[in-house]
């Protein structure tokens, strides 16, 4: 098959290009996944959170083309696989997920996904140490067809009521909240909220904040980069075509990842305050991470220290004392918040930062600066691979001007 003579050849250019398939009764290919050496590469670095999709209509057979995808440093959507896949059974998936995990050296810590229950079998089964969540956005996509004709006047109501839920990080709060909008609606018996209700391991921010997703709620990332390798492909598209048009694609996501990396190296300041705290993340994160951190630095000194019981504080927004409290443990060099948003985001919280100013922190741990959102000389794979375009230039000096074309 000239399709596998292909894949092969690209694994005798470069030993980090990664690629299975299976084969029928009839010697047909059956399914595929691959990875270009980039991609793989990127996965060495970033794969700790993932999302996978799948859609149609991208080659002239039809088959179902899934594609994991993660975010990189600079926050930037990048891939690191690809398959065609014969169809969607829960045999498929389980030889997708194992072969994934097999060729790309390590599961992922955590997966973000559609709500089939076939994939959902199969990630159980070939990925049981990494954690899995539901879209969101396929969930509540689905409230119009089970919920308006049933709660009408009330629909929008609900729909602002379960996105309350939804995003409740304590997960004691969220059992008490449950139980009484659901009353509040008259739910108790629909079939529909059962469901959800089996599955909130799956949805639920108070079962998910405690683990790194990298921000990630939606598959949007995933519908976001499949725009963009339509640009490369067409529905006419034999597979081995198919291959070469997203090798095409991954060079051209390479490259403005690289003109990124050029960008973030001689980015002017941005600091906002004289704080050492600030001073000390602008020198290490990248702009997007940077950015992130800020949001959080800027409202931190919002928030006052209301209570002191050892080494557990309650903090609060100087408007809201009545309202929402978080509780930010304090030992040592260990910290920690009720919030979640560290775990979830590897990105430290208001709460947090309002403790480093109380008590007079000049200085954040490392600990609390993951290399994940640090800038790319801290990320010794992007740097090699780096080294290895320019040295592919006739000259540094030319291929940063290429850069800009």
């Amino acid at each position: 098959m000239d399709l596998l003579k292909y894949c092969k050849s690209a694994k005798r250019e470069n030993p980090n290009f990664q690629f299975d398939y299976t084969i029928d009764v009839e010697n047909r290919l059956e399914n595929i996944f691959w990875s270009p050496a980039h991609c793989f590469e990127l996965y060495q670095e970033n794969g700790d959170s993932t999302g996978f999709d799948t859609i149609y209509r991208v080659n002239a057979f039809d088959m179902p083309f899934g594609i994991f995808i993660g975010i990189d440093n600079h926050g930037r959507t990048i891939l690191f696989g690809c398959a065609l896949l014969r169809n969607e059974t829960i045999a498929t998936f389980r030889w997708l997920m194992k072969t994934f995990v097999t060729l790309m050296k390590k599961p992922p810590l955590t997966i973000i996904t559609d709500q089939d229950p076939w994939m959902t079998q199969a990630i159980s089964l070939e990925m049981p140490t990494t954690k899995h969540a539901f879209c969101i956005w396929h969930i509540t996509s689905k409230f119009s067809g089970w919920f308006t004709t049933l709660l009408r006047d009330q629909y929008v109501n609900w729909c602002a009521e379960f996105y309350r839920l939804y995003k409740l990080d304590n997960i004691d709060e969220f059992e008490r909240e449950w139980l009484l909008v659901i009353s509040k609606f008259n739910l108790e018996d629909n079939k529909h909220i059962r469901g959800l209700y089996e599955i909130k391991r799956n949805w639920v921010s108070g079962y998910l904040r405690n683990i790194f997703f990298s921000g990630m709620t939606t598959t949007g990332r995933c519908e976001s980069i499949n725009s963009f390798l339509k640009r490369f492909t067409s529905s006419r598209s034999c597979l081995t075509r198919l291959i070469k048009q997203i090798d095409l694609a991954v060079e051209d996501i390479g490259q403005s990842q690289l003109r990124h990396v050029m960008l973030d190296t001689y980015r002017g300041s941005c600091l906002r305050s004289l704080s050492p705290l600030e001073e000390q993340v602008h020198k290490i994160f990248t702009a997007f991470s940077f950015k992130k951190f800020q949001e959080e630095f800027e409202r931190a000194s919002q928030y006052r220290v209301c209570e002191e019981n050892n080494s557990v504080f309650i903090v609060q927004h100087y408007k809201e004392l009545h309202t929402k409290k978080h509780f930010v443990a304090w030992s040592d060099d260990t910290i920690s918040c009720s919030c979640k948003l560290f775990e979830f985001w590897g990105i430290l919280c208001r709460h947090i930062l309002s403790m480093f100013i109380h008590k007079d922190y000049f200085k954040i741990p490392m600990r609390y600066l993951p290399v994940r959102w640090c800038r790319d000389k801290y990320h010794v794979g992007v740097v090699s691979m780096i080294n290895r375009r320019m040295e592919n230039c006739e000259e540094v000096g030319d291929g940063i001007t290429n850069l800009g074309n």
